[in-house]
């Protein structure tokens, strides 16, 4: 998979014919189309193209454009995704790794640091329930976001059969394929027990949502990368606005979902390669 920067301060580059995701399926497909144009890493023009400027227009017919979406178990593993801005991870202060023994260390002695950022470890799956055992004990002084790195039908039931203190939130890496536990990862999804989804570097994890969740990846993505991004990490969408810098991906609706450009922090860039799917 490769990615190549086309921003090019001399003029505009604009986006066309793609659909900003709705968060409801029944509405998205009857959203106007909505061009981008986009100049020294700002949008400049919405809707209509500028007339009297030289324009590369790169058309995206059948897309849809994706807001704010990142792939936080790459960036806490120092992973570069391909796929996912993750602009909008390296540049919030808000947020603090942390390694899983460290954070069940301070837990266990009640040393953790006070803070109004976000811890996030990459944990497992006894290191999880012990976190949340002691933290229904004594509240935790800041806010851990903890990423489960397996999940399977048995994760799920003790997820669903667990009560989560308002200092801790759960996230999972998805399955590397589809299987029956799906189903239940995606009603925890949109009961907000699980509030951050993570792939594998050489997957896409905005195609793996798509596929993995056909009939409520509009709702998913909302409650992902619009609710929990902020009520979490602290991190509000930027409005597809003029004059804004935004981060967003461009994805095909129909399958196999194939992500063609991505905008982090304004600078527009197309992905080629298989590993794209």
């Amino acid at each position: 998979m490769n990615l190549e920067k086309i921003n090019n301060n001399t003029h505009i580059q604009a986006i066309t014919n793609a659909k900003l995701l709705s968060s409801d399926l029944a509405t998205s497909d009857t959203d106007k189309i909505l061009n981008i144009a986009i100049k020294n890493q700002k949008i400049v023009a919405l809707g209509y193209l500028p007339d009297d400027e030289d324009i590369e227009e790169i058309n995206v017919c059948h897309h849809l454009i994706i807001n704010n979406v990142f792939n936080i178990g790459c960036f806490i593993k120092n992973n570069n995704s391909k796929t996912e801005p993750n602009t909008q991870l390296k540049e919030n202060p808000n947020i603090q790794i942390i390694d899983s023994y460290e954070l069940i260390k301070q837990v266990n002695n009640q040393s953790l640091e006070s803070s109004p950022n976000c811890y996030i470890a990459s944990v497992q799956l006894s290191e999880c329930l012990f976190i949340l055992q002691e933290a229904n004990k004594t509240p935790l002084s800041t806010h851990c976001h903890l990423i489960l790195e397996h999940i399977d039908e048995e994760t799920c039931t003790l997820l669903t059969n667990t009560k989560l203190p308002k200092e801790v939130s759960i996230g999972i890496y998805l399955p590397t394929e589809s299987s029956p536990t799906i189903k239940h990862i995606e009603t925890l999804i949109l009961s907000k027990t699980i509030s951050s989804l993570s792939c594998k570097p050489e997957s896409a994890l905005t195609t793996t949502i798509m596929t993995y969740f056909p009939n409520s990846y509009a709702k998913i993505c909302n409650v992902l990368f619009n609710e929990a991004s902020k009520a979490i990490f602290n991190i509000e969408p930027i409005s597809i606005k003029i004059g804004n810098t935004i981060n967003a991906t461009f994805i095909q609706k129909k399958q196999p979902h194939t992500i063609s450009i991505i905008i982090s922090n304004g600078v527009i860039k197309t992905i080629k390669g298989e590993d794209n799917e």
